[in-house]
């Protein structure tokens, strides 16, 4: 089964712009996992999707998934998309401006 994560990356930062030391474990997980693909995607400037060095979090049947992300730029510029080729698993990160992840040139 195949899931869909809709995430604005802010949700992540406190109001100084730094994960909290309070965060609650799956949320961090969630981060930990999304954060790297932000960084990836905005060292390489990807439009469209292709592989990174991200590997899947998913565990379908329990077994953990050998699948490697493809993310890239949506065409609207500010939104990062994300797919496992092997599970499926995909999302949309927005709000990713300016966080510790974005590794755009100034």
């Amino acid at each position: 089964m195949n899931r869909t994560y809709v995430t604005d990356m802010r949700h992540y930062l406190d109001r100084n712009g730094a994960v909290p030391d309070d965060i609650p474990g799956p949320a961090l997980n969630i981060g930990l996992f999304l954060g790297p693909i932000v960084a990836w995607v905005t060292t390489h400037e990807t439009r469209p999707k292709v592989r990174t060095n991200v590997p899947c979090r998913s565990r379908p049947g329990r077994r953990r998934c050998t699948g490697i992300m493809y993310a890239g730029f949506h065409s609207d510029g500010s939104t990062i998309v994300w797919q496992c080729p092997v599970c499926h698993d995909n999302g949309f990160i927005r709000g990713w401006e300016g966080t510790v992840w974005d590794r755009r040139r100034d």
